[in-house]
C-alpha cells in the first residue's frame, strides 16, 4: 500500500484550507444577501395581500367575504383590532402584540405586518397580517454552496497533494542519483588514502596530522557507509542472524577512538557481556556508528562520552550520552535531510536513518536534552530480538 507523506499532506491541507476561507467569507455574503433579498421578497407580497384585502372595503362583513374568496386566506393569518381593544376578527390561535412604532417585523421566522384601516361600523382599526416563512429554497441554495465549497476543497487539497508530491519525488530523485554518483566517485580515492595512510603509521607513528588524517579517514567512511545503506535501504533486503552485540559495539567503539582522541574526549563505556541481538550486521553498524559519530561531534572538546549495553528482564537498552548543546525540539532530528548544525556539516541522513531502523525492529527511542546540555539518547530493544547468552 502506497504511503502517504504526511508533511505533504499537512501543507496540501493548510493550503487548501487558506483558499477555502476565503470562499467561506466570500459566502457569508452571498448568503446573507439571499435572505435579505428573500425576506424584501416576502414584505413585498404581504405588503400587497394588505393593499388588496383593505382596499375599498367599507364594512367589516365585506371584509371578511372578501377574506374568505382569496386563496391567499390559507396562507396569512388575520386578525382585526378596534381601537380599544376588541378583537373584531381573528384566524389567530394567539395574536401577535401590538408594535404601536413598527409596520413589519420578523419574529421567530414569522413576518407581522401592522396596517390601520377604516371600517363604516367601528372606525379606525387596526388590521394584523402573519405570514410563515419558508427559508426551505434558501436553506437549499446554501446547502449546495456548501457542498460545492467542500468539494473544492477536497479537490484542491488532492491537486495539490499530487502535484507538490511530484516535484518532491523530482527533487529526492535528483538527490538520490546524485549521492549515488558521489558514492561511486568517493569509492577509489577512500581506498587510496586508506593505504597511504597505513604505509605513513609505520615511519610517523603517534604523529597528531597523522592521527588527524587518519580521524578524518575514519569519519569520511562512516558517512560513505551511511550513504550507501541509504540508497540500498529500499532496494536491497537485508538478512537477520545472530550477531555478538557486545563485541559489535565494543569493536566500533575503538574505530571511533581516534576521532575521540582528536577533540580530546573520552569515551567511557558499559557493556553487559555476551548480549546477542537478532538484526543485519549492516543495520546494526549503522545504529551504533550513527550515534557514536554524533555523539563525537556535538560534544564539546574535553568532555566524557557514556555508552552502556545492558540487559533487561524485558528489553535490552543501548545508551549514549554526551555533553553538548541543548536539543531544543527532540522529534525534528530524527526528520531526513534535517541538521540540528549546518556549520558541522552533515547531509542530516543520520538520524533519519536510525529512525528508519528502530521502525523496523520495534526499538523504542527516548531523547532527554537537558538545560546544561546533557544528552541520552536511549534505545530499548525488545526481547524478541535481544537476549544473553547463558
Amino acid at each position: 500500500m502506497k504511503k502517504f507523506n504526511v508533511s505533504i499532506v499537512t501543507y496540501s491541507l493548510v493550503l487548501s484550507f487558506c483558499i477555502t476561507s476565503v470562499l467561506f467569507a466570500l459566502s457569508y455574503f452571498y448568503i446573507h444577501e439571499l435572505h435579505i433579498a428573500f425576506e424584501t421578497q416576502e414584505k413585498y407580497q404581504t405588503l400587497n395581500y394588505v393593499n388588496k384585502i383593505t382596499k375599498q372595503k367599507r364594512t367589516i362583513n365585506e371584509f371578511k367575504e372578501y377574506l374568505f374568496g382569496t386563496l391567499e386566506s390559507f396562507v396569512y393569518k388575520i386578525a382585526l383590532i378596534s381601537k380599544n381593544g376588541e378583537i373584531l376578527y381573528s384566524t389567530f390561535e394567539n395574536i401577535p402584540k401590538i408594535e404601536p412604532l413598527k409596520t413589519m417585523d420578523i419574529i421567530d421566522n414569522k413576518m407581522i405586518y401592522y396596517e390601520s384601516s377604516d371600517f363604516l361600523e367601528v372606525g379606525t382599526s387596526i388590521i394584523i397580517v402573519e405570514k410563515e416563512l419558508d427559508y426551505f429554497e434558501v436553506n437549499r441554495k446554501v446547502t449546495i454552496l456548501l457542498v460545492l465549497i467542500a468539494c473544492f476543497f477536497l479537490i484542491c487539497t488532492f491537486f495539490l497533494y499530487i502535484h507538490t508530491n511530484k516535484i518532491h519525488n523530482l527533487i529526492n530523485k535528483n538527490l538520490e542519483r546524485f549521492l549515488k554518483d558521489a558514492i561511486h566517485e568517493i569509492r577509489t580515492p577512500l581506498g587510496v588514502i586508506q593505504i597511504n595512510l597505513e604505509f605513513l603509521e609505520s615511519n610517523l607513528e603517534g604523529s597528531m596530522p597523522l592521527l588527524r588524517a587518519q580521524g578524518a579517514l575514519q569519519n569520511l567512511i562512516s558517512i560513505y557507509e551511511g550513504i550507501e545503506y541509504f540508497i540500498k535501504d529500499t532496494k536491497v533486503t537485508y538478512k537477520k542472524e545472530k550477531i555478538d552485540f557486545s563485541f559489535a559495539l565494543a569493536k566500533r567503539i575503538e574505530f571511533f577512538k581516534i576521532l575521540a582522541d582528536i577533540k580530546k574526549l573520552t569515551i567511557a563505556s558499559r557493556i553487559d557481556k555476551d548480549i546477542v541481538i537478532e538484526a543485519n550486521v549492516i543495520e546494526i553498524q549503522r545504529l551504533i556508528d550513527n550515534n557514536l559519530s554524533n555523539a563525537i561531534k556535538y560534544a564539546r572538546v574535553g568532555t566524557m562520552i557514556d555508552i552502556v549495553l545492558e540487559s533487561h528482564p524485558n528489553v535490552g537498552k543501548l545508551i549514549f550520552s554526551n555533553y553538548g548543546e541543548q536539543i531544543i525540539d527532540v522529534n525534528k532530528i530524527f526528520q531526513r535531510y534535517f541538521r540540528g548544525d549546518n556549520i558541522r556539516g552533515g547531509f542530516g541522513l543520520g538520524l533519519n536513518i536510525v529512525k528508519n531502523i528502530c521502525e523496523k525492529y520495534k526499538i523504542t527511542i527516548h531523547v532527554d536534552s537537558q538545560d546544561n546540555g546533557y544528552t541520552t539518547f536511549m534505545y530499548e530493544i525488545p526481547r524478541k530480538y535481544f537476549y544473553r547468552k547463558p
